[in-house]
């Protein structure tokens, strides 16, 4: 298998989650099997990407409830089901991120966030991550 980059795992995570999101708001009480998400967007299986990947995602699905509840006392005058799906599944991932996958420097996962953010989202939810995260990661 041909190795590929962090930023496009972190891409493939954020789409895996993005889709996740789309599909519980619709209606969906439970997550899909992930690894038919993960064949709808690579070509390569779930088993043959990297630990990263697969903790990430499903450490994101296990703890979704837990999650949320964690943003929800910081979203201040926002509602979590009202984010953008997009902004949403970087939340997600960046604090499961953090948490449940590598204990890494909180500036390390926010700035990954951040740049997400600014590349398919628009710059005030980029702003807005970098702030909730900012209080949300300890």
């Amino acid at each position: 298998m041909e190795k590929i980059s962090r930023n496009q795992e972190n891409f493939i995570i954020m789409t895996v989650i993005y889709d996740e999101l789309t599909d519980y708001t619709a209606g969906n009480s439970n997550f899909r099997n992930v690894n038919e998400i993960i064949s709808q967007i690579t070509d390569i299986p779930l088993a043959e990407h990297s630990n990263y990947v697969q903790n990430m995602i499903s450490n994101v699905l296990l703890h979704y409830g837990e999650i949320v509840s964690a943003f929800q006392p910081h979203l201040r005058d926002w509602i979590w089901d009202r984010l953008p799906l997009l902004t949403r599944a970087v939340l997600l991932m960046s604090y499961a991120h953090f948490y449940f996958v590598e204990k890494i420097d909180k500036r390390i996962v926010i700035n990954v966030a951040v740049e997400l953010a600014k590349k398919y989202i628009e710059e005030k939810q980029a702003k807005f991550i970098n702030a909730i995260l900012d209080e949300v990661i300890q």
